[in-house]
C-alpha cells in the first residue's frame, strides 16, 4: 500500500531544473542508481517515500510518514535531504533514538549514498557533502582541563585518580581518533573525567583551538557540515536548554535548519523525559565533593579556601544527605516512585547552608588569580544554583502544567533523584518543532493506528503536518504463522500462579519444538525472572541455551549470542520490544506474553490521565489503548527483518479475542492470518 495525505500539487524544483519525480527516479526508480548502479532492489514504496520528503523539504513543510519494515527509509529522506541541504545551504538534522540506528547511519548508509551520488553524473557534485555526529560537550576530552588536572592533581585527586588521570593523558598523547569518552577502554572513571572533558567555560573559543582541542575540532566539523547526526535525547537536552535559534529566526537546533526524527514513535517519551527537571542526589554530592572532599582534603577549594570555606562545603553536605535521606524515608521506603501532589511536601533546611556557600563561591571566584581555577569556580557555583532553583521549583510545585514526582535507582546505595516533565508534551513539542518555521520528518514503521497517523499527529502537536504511508514490501501472509491462546488464565487476577505455570508451560512446548531461536517478551521484569528460573533446568536439559535480559550480560551481547548459537531462547522485556534485530532463522518465533499496556500508575501516566478527564475525554481509549497498540506492533516487527525471514508469532493473552479492545489490536495484523489454540492440545514434555 502507498498512500499520501494531503499531498502537494505540481512539481517542485530541485537541482539543475530537474522536478523531484526526475530526481526520485534517478536514485529509485527502476533504472536508477540503486537498483542498476548498486544493484540494490528496486522497492517503489522507497521511490514514493523520497518524493514525498523531497516535496516536504522543499515546501517548507513538516511531515508525518510511517514506512514498513523493509522499505528502507534512511536513504528515502538521505538522498533528498542532502541534495536539499547542499542546493540550499541549511543544516541538515537527523536524530535517532537508538545507538544501533545511528551506528547503521554513520557506517552504512551515509557512505552509500555517497556511492550513489557518485555513480551519478547528474548528482556527482551532492558525493562530497560535508557530514558530522553531534554528540554532547562532555564526551569530549578538552585538553586545557587536561593540562590544568595534571598541574593541579595533588590538590584535586587522589593517589587512584591520579593513575587514571594519567591513562587518559596517555591516551591524549597517543591521538585519540575523535577525542571522545568511548574511545576509551575501558571507559574512564566519572569523577576523574569530569574534571577534564569540555563540559566547562575553560573549553571555550578564547582557550582552544580545532587544531589542540577535540571538542573545538568536532564543533568546527558540526559548524561546517550538510548533514549531523545527533540523538533524541541529546536534541532535546539541548532544546530544553534554549539552544534553538533565537527571535523569529527559523530551526529548531541551528538557524535555518530542517529536521528528521528517525524511530519518531519513541519522540514523546524521550520529550517528556528532557523537557523537564532532573535533579539526583549523586549529581549534587559530585559537585559538592569536586568543591572540597574533606575526607580526602582535595578538591577546588583545596587551592584557595580556608577552615572556614570548608565548613561551608561539609555543612551543604550533610543538608543535601539530610534531604535526599528525608525523601528516601518518608516517600520511597515501600516503592521506586512517588508523585509530588501537594507543595511544601519536601523539606527546604538545605536552601540556607547552600545558598551561603553560593555567596562565598561567587566572592572566591572573583579573587582567584587563576584563570582556569577561576572558571572552574563559577561553572560549579552555576550548576549548584541550577540545582538549588530547580528543586525550589520542585518544593513548590512551580509549574501547573508540569507533573513532579520523586524516585530511587540503584539497590545497595539508592540515588534519589527528584523529576518534572510536562504533562502535555504535545504543546511543548508543538513550540519546539512544529512552530519553529522549518521542515521536521517524524519517520517510523509505528506511527499509525488503523492506517491513520491521528492519535500520534496529537501526541506531537503535529497539527498541521502532511501524512504519509508506505506499507513493508515482505510477503507477511506468506511467512508469518501467528496463533492466539484462548485458554491463557487472567493476567491480573489475585491469584497469579495459574498465569504464571501457564506461561512457563507455554514458552517451553512452543520454544522446544522450534529449530531456530524465540524471543519470548514480557512487560515486567516480575515475570520474566519467575519464567526463567522455571525454564532454565529444563532448557540445560534439552542442552540449549536460555538468556534473559538483566542476567549478566548486555543486549548487544544477547543478540551476538542468539546469532551465533541459532536456536536459543532468550527472555526480554522493555526494550526489547523495540530496535531488537536478529535476522534470518537465530529468530524464528516471538512469544508476547501479555499485550503491552504502561503500568498507569507512574506520575506522569497519572497526571496525563487527569488532565484528559478533566477535558472529558478518555484515558484509555486516547491514551492508554494506542499506545499499547503502538508497542504491540513493535514486538510483531521483531521477526520478519527482512525478505526470507519466516517463523511464529505466539500471543499468550486472551484478551486480545475476549475483551472487545482486543478487535483493535486484530485490526493491526492486516494480511496476517491467525488461528487460536489451547494449551492442552499442545503441550510437550
Amino acid at each position: 500500500m502507498i498512500r499520501i495525505v494531503d499531498d502537494a500539487e505540481g512539481s517542485v524544483l530541485a537541482p539543475e531544473g530537474w522536478d523531484l519525480e526526475a530526481l526520485a527516479a534517478e536514485v529509485f526508480g527502476p533504472s536508477g542508481v540503486l537498483p542498476v548502479g548498486m544493484e540494490m532492489e528496486h522497492r517503489p514504496e522507497q521511490a514514493a517515500m523520497a518524493l514525498a520528503v523531497g516535496r516536504a523539504f522543499g515546501e517548507g513543510e513538516s511531515l508525518l510518514f510511517e514506512a514498513g519494515t523493509g522499505v528502507g527509509k534512511s536513504l528515502a529522506y538521505l538522498a533528498p535531504g542532502v541534495v536539499h541541504a547542499v542546493t540550499t545551504n541549511r543544516p541538515f538534522v537527523v536524530a535517532t533514538n537508538t545507538i544501533s540506528l545511528q551506528e547503521q547511519l554513520l557506517n552504512n548508509d551515509i557512505p552509500m549514498l555517497r556511492k550513489v551520488f557518485e555513480k551519478s553524473p547528474r548528482l556527482a557534485e551532492f558525493a562530497d557533502f560535508r557530514s558530522a555526529l553531534l554528540v554532547g560537550k562532555a564526551n569530549y576530552l578538552c585538553d586545557n582541563r587536561l593540562e590544568a588536572a595534571m598541574r593541579g592533581q595533588t590538590d584535586l585527586f587522589e593517589t587512584s585518580q591520579r593513575a587514571e588521570l594519567e591513562r587518559i593523558r596517555e591516551w591524549a598523547t597517543d591521538g585519540p581518533k575523535e577525542g571522545i569518552r568511548q574511545e576509551l577502554s575501558p571507559s574512564p572513571k566519572f569523577d576523574v573525567w569530569d574534571a577534564v572533558n569540555a563540559d566547562s567555560s575553560v573549553c571555550s573559543n578564547k582557550r582552544c583551538s580545532p587544531e589542540t582541542c577535540c571538542y573545538r575540532r568536532a564543533r568546527s566539523r558540526v559548524d561546517k557540515a550538510h548533514l549531523l547526526v545527533v540523538n533524541h535525547s541529546l536534541l532535546f537536552a539541548l532544546v530544553g536548554a534554549g539552544a534553538a535559534p533565537g527571535g523569529d529566526v527559523p530551526g529548531v537546533l541551528f538557524p535555518n535548519d530542517f529536521v528528521v526524527f528517525d524511530e519518531g514513535h519513541e519522540t514523546p517519551a524521550v520529550a517528556s523525559d528532557h523537557l523537564g527537571l532532573g535533579i539526583s542526589s549523586w549529581a549534587m554530592s559530585m559537585v559538592l565533593r569536586r568543591l572540597y572532599n574533606p575526607a580526602k582534603r582535595k578538591g577546588l577549594l583545596s587551592r584557595i579556601g580556608d577552615k572556614n570555606d570548608f565548613e561551608l562545603v561539609e555543612n551543604s553536605k550533610l543538608a543535601c544527605e539530610d534531604f535526599f535521606n528525608h525523601v528516601h524515608v518518608s516517600l520511597l521506603q515501600t516503592r521506586d516512585v512517588r508523585r509530588l501532589v501537594e507543595p511544601g511536601t519536601l523539606p527546604t533546611d538545605l536552601f540556607p547552608p547552600l545558598s551561603r556557600l553560593l555567596y562565598r563561591l561567587k566572592a572566591l571566584a572573583e579573587e582567584a588569580e587563576d584563570e582556569v581555577l577561576r572558571t572552574d569556580l563559577k561553572d560549579n557555583d552555576k550548576r549548584l544554583r541550577g540545582y538549588l532553583d530547580g528543586i525550589s521549583q520542585i518544593v513548590d510545585l512551580k509549574d501547573p502544567e508540569s507533573v513532579y514526582w520523586v524516585e530511587r535507582s540503584g539497590k545497595m546505595r539508592p540515588i534519589i533523584h527528584l523529576r518534572s516533565a510536562p504533562i502535555d508534551v504535545a504543546k511543548a513539542l508543538r513550540e519546539a518543532l512544529f512552530d519553529r518555521g522549518t521542515s521536521v520528518l517524524m519517520t517510523s514503521a509505528t506511527l499509525t493506528r488503523g492506517g491513520k497517523a491521528d492519535h500520534f499527529r496529537r501526541a506531537v502537536g503535529a497539527d498541521h503536518a502532511m501524512e504519509g504511508i508506505v506499507a513493508s514490501p515482505f510477503d507477511y501472509e506468506k511467512n508469518v504463522t501467528i496463533r492466539i491462546a484462548v485458554d491463557c488464565p487472567e493476567p491480573m487476577g489475585k491469584d497469579r500462579l495459574p498465569y504464571l505455570n501457564y506461561l512457563v508451560e507455554s514458552i517451553h512446548a512452543s520454544a522446544a519444538q522450534i529449530q531456530g531461536g524465540t524471543l519470548s517478551l514480557f512487560t515486567n521484569y516480575a515475570d520474566l525472572r519467575h519464567c526463567y528460573d522455571m525454564l532454565r533446568p529444563r532448557w540445560q536439559k534439552l542442552g540449549r541455551s536460555i538468556y534473559a535480559q538483566g542476567e549478566g550480560y548486555s543486549r548487544s551481547e544477547l543478540r551476538e549470542r542468539m546469532l551465533d548459537e541459532g536456536d536459543v531462547l532468550l527472555l526480554g522485556a522493555e526494550s526489547f520490544w523495540k530496535g531488537f534485530d536478529a535476522p534470518g532463522p537465530s529468530l524464528s518465533q516471538i512469544i508476547l506474553t501479555r499485550l503491552p499496556f504502561e503500568n498507569p500508575g507512574h506520575p506522569i501516566l497519572e497526571a496525563k490521565a487527569e488532565f484528559l478527564e478533566k477535558e472529558g475525554r478518555s484515558p484509555f481509549r486516547e491514551m492508554t489503548l494506542p499506545t499499547a497498540i503502538m508497542r504491540f506492533r513493535q514486538g510483531l516487527g521483531r521477526l520478519v527483518r527482512r525478505h526470507d525471514d519466516h517463523g511464529e508469532i505466539l500471543i499468550l493473552d486472551s484478551r486480545i479475542v475476549r475483551k472487545g479492545y482486543g478487535k483493535e489490536f486484530l485490526a493491526e495484523m492486516a494480511k496476517r492470518d491467525y488461528e487460536v489454540f489451547r494449551l492442552s492440545e499442545h503441550r510437550q514434555d
